[in-house]
């Protein structure tokens, strides 16, 4: 194989990351019940959780704003049996809601939050290096809602997204004879809706929830950085201007939730996510003997949450939340870049609320990555790992 060949080869899985993970830390809550809160979401987090809910306290003024402190722990154990393991680190999505009721129907709400967002860091010297150094990809979301309650026990919402994503790369470039590098950085912009429902089937005892978020498309253009190139390829292999398109996947949740007691809730959601949108993957190079497509071929997949909370005293509530959460990625197109696998969660939380309408919420997440064998063509292995969460939100209805 000559060294043209290796070097284009090596971009084979620079935009594995792009499809990034979906996150769900948008409240302390949910991050503690595990996300099944579709049917009885009823505060400003709404906006993203189902904007039908905010219209369920009357009228007055809400607010939560707080953090989910991600810290994940992934290792590769590559099958001649040695293993890397990612260095400690922590991303901090923000969340940041907002939301009036009037005339006791009819809300708005707005939401600041990051619906996908990813990052791995491998050491600089792993021998996947020239498979991915570091890549990340942060999405941010201005979702504006508004909310009405035709009856007494029926709810509805609808909103719209506006997306600002940023991706970054970094990897290792083999010239046979000598290493290079390069960094890859773009952003992109995107618009996509929501809409959602509640409703109380069963008067204080059965509710039902469902939301639906579309897909959003987005083309993110920047600029590709090369070091330590040859001489001889100094004339094809140069910083230039790169491109490439990510279609978000359409998201789609039906809860259901029962109280069988005054002060204990429980709720089961399931979530679709339609990653099998994602057939193919490609960036555009300037230099167009630079562009490869990448085969993904995702498939979809439907999560299960499982949640549930007690109101111990008038102002503290303790929660609890399980989740099932599988990985959208076959094997054979599973590389370090993005190293998804299955994820069992299990939350544990407590809310406080004062008499002033002041509230803090405390959620507490473990996650472990059920071990995914990968077959990728050149970097067969195994990925594993673990990860914490840890998310406080403050509130304050008035």
């Amino acid at each position: 194989m000559n060294r043209t060949l290796v070097v284009a080869l090596s971009f084979l899985t620079l935009t594995a990351q792009a499809a990034g993970f979906r996150l769900d830390d948008m409240s302390a809550k949910s991050v503690a019940l595990g996300g099944a809160v579709s049917a009885f979401v009823d505060d400003a987090s709404a906006a993203y959780f189902n904007p039908a809910g905010l219209v369920n306290r009357g009228n007055g003024f809400d607010a939560r704003v707080g953090i989910a402190l991600i810290a994940p722990a992934l290792h590769f154990t590559h099958s001649d049996g040695d293993q890397t393991s990612t260095p400690f680190s922590v991303a901090p999505p923000p969340h940041l809601f907002a939301s009036y009721t009037f005339l006791d129907k009819l809300a708005v709400g707005l939401g600041f939050y990051t619906p996908f967002g990813a990052s791995v860091n491998w050491p600089s010297d792993w021998e996947g290096r020239f498979h991915a150094r570091t890549s990340s990809l942060t999405t941010y979301a201005i979702n504006p809602n508004v909310a009405y309650m035709p009856h007494p026990r029926v709810r509805l919402g609808l909103g719209f997204n506006v997306l600002r994503g940023t991706l970054g790369i970094t990897r290792a470039l083999d010239f046979v004879d000598s290493e290079g590098a390069v960094q890859l950085g773009g952003a992109a912009w995107g618009v996509g809706f929501n809409a959602g429902f509640q409703a109380e089937v069963v008067e204080k005892l059965l509710y039902v929830g469902g939301t639906y978020r579309s897909s959003v498309g987005m083309t993110f253009t920047g600029r590709a950085h090369f070091t330590d190139v040859p001489a001889e390829f100094g004339s094809r292999i140069n910083d230039q201007g790169i491109s490439g398109s990510v279609l978000l996947p359409d998201v789609g949740t039906f809860g259901i939730g029962v109280k069988p007691i005054e002060k204990l809730k429980l709720a089961l959601d399931f979530t679709f996510v339609r990653w099998a949108a994602f057939k193919e993957l490609r960036i555009e190079f300037e230099n167009p003997d630079l562009t490869v497509p990448l085969a993904k071929q995702w498939f979809d997949t439907v999560s299960v949450h499982v949640g549930g909370e007690y109101q111990v005293t008038k102002s503290v509530t303790a929660r609890l939340g399980f989740v099932v959460d599988p990985t959208p990625s076959p094997s054979v197109t599973l590389t370090p870049d993005l190293p998804d696998a299955t994820r069992i969660k299990v939350g544990a939380g407590v809310g406080w609320v004062h008499d002033s309408g002041f509230a803090v919420d405390v959620g507490y997440q473990f996650v472990a990555l059920i071990p995914h064998e990968s077959v990728a063509p050149g970097f067969s292995g195994t990925y594993s790992g673990t990860a914490q969460v840890l998310a406080v939100t403050l509130g304050y209805h008035l």
